[in-house]
């Protein structure tokens, strides 16, 4: 587990593994792989971080899985905690431990083991190669599948599929990147479990020249 906080107003740059994180921005209890930037003033709390990862500046993330090659702009909400609707009060006095919170000796433990939430039991996964804008909300649970596109300001209560472009609140497929047979060498060619270096000679912006150099790439 790798945890970071940088609470002064500077870059902080780490070396295991290699990171840059802006100031107040926070990594907490996380399995981080190299080469990741976090802007100013996120936070990221049991995360699995894929290896190229970016995050714009005040975003939070929770429990979630993130794979390689995301990019995520500012002021991103991911994973966040739902209060239960049904209950006597949407407060958590019902369901945490508060003794840090408030007066011991005055009746208010009541959260104890008995009713405490598992916070952590719905994880969010988020595949590679994603790009999700800016003011996005993406509810805890959902499964956001490769080469995905979540446009800014959008609220995703549902999955989303592969090469995907959604938008809207809740958010729904515009349309899609490429067509279903690229689509699928895109997901079999798993491009992104190869590194930076690997994909010299590889010419971006034709998909088709890119699918058949990365396939002689990869024999």
């Amino acid at each position: 587990m790798y945890s970071i906080h940088n609470t002064m107003p500077t870059i902080l740059m780490v070396k295991k593994p290699i990171g840059r994180i802006g100031s107040h921005a926070k990594i907490l209890n996380c399995e981080v792989s190299d080469y990741f930037s976090i802007d100013s003033s996120s936070a990221v709390n049991r995360c699995n971080i894929g290896k190229y990862f970016g995050l714009g500046c005040f975003s939070y993330i929770a429990d979630t899985s993130i794979g390689r090659y995301c990019t995520f702009a500012s002021r991103v909400s991911i994973g966040p905690f739902n209060h239960p609707t049904n209950w006597l009060s949407v407060h958590e006095f019902q369901y945490r431990v508060l003794d840090n919170f408030y007066d011991k000796n005055n009746g208010n433990n009541l959260g104890s083991k008995i009713n405490e939430l598992d916070i952590d039991s719905i994880p969010t996964k988020i595949g590679s190669d994603v790009w999700i804008g800016d003011n996005v909300c993406i509810v805890r649970g959902v499964n956001i599948g490769n080469g995905a596109i979540i446009g800014m300001g959008s609220v995703v209560t549902k999955d989303v599929e592969p090469y995907s472009i959604v938008a809207g609140n809740p958010a729904k497929i515009i349309r899609y990147r490429f067509d279903e047979e690229i689509i699928d060498s895109l997901e079999k060619l798993m491009w992104w479990t190869l590194e930076i270096e690997d994909l010299r000679g590889v010419i971006f912006e034709d998909i088709q020249k890119s699918i058949e150099k990365i396939r002689e790439i990869k024999k």
